[in-house]
């Protein structure tokens, strides 16, 4: 049984699939550190790095975002198949996760490249899309 900070489901057709408000958390957490990031220190570190990785630098971030509102999209149409709205089926037919050819890509290899505050931001968006990516693939199974 879930505990009571776990707004958990179960969906009838895939007993293995949990949802919990654990993903929600740290999806708004991780958004509001990237936000922080960049009104704080963003504009300092874009000038600070050589004119050449200021386009890397830009579609980066751009990524984490992608990955984020991919990730937040596919909560909120989670959240709608547990409240009803729409039908199970539909949302792993219609409504699966997005982007999986831009977000899956792993950026190691700019660490010590970009700030390394935008690494560790690429590298828990990435872990975070990855085990959302997990969850959409058994739902997928079962419809």
């Amino acid at each position: 049984m879930p505990g009571k900070n776990q707004d958990a489901y179960t969906d009838g057709n895939a007993p293995n699939v949990v949802f919990m408000p654990g993903v929600f958390n740290e999806t708004m957490q991780l958004l509001a550190d990237a936000h922080e990031y960049f009104h704080l220190f963003g504009d300092d570190d874009q000038q600070r790095i050589s004119p050449d990785l200021k386009t890397l630098y830009s579609c980066e971030m751009s990524r984490i975002t992608l990955r984020l509102s991919s990730i937040m999209a596919w909560i909120m149409v989670q959240r709608a198949v547990f409240s009803k709205k729409i039908a199970a089926e539909e949302a792993a037919n219609r409504y699966g996760l997005d982007f999986k050819d831009v977000c899956m890509v792993d950026n190691r290899m700019l660490h010590g490249v970009l700030p390394s505050y935008v690494c560790y931001l690429l590298d828990r968006s990435l872990e975070l899309y990855e085990r959302v990516h997990r969850l959409d693939g058994q739902i997928r199974q079962v419809h």
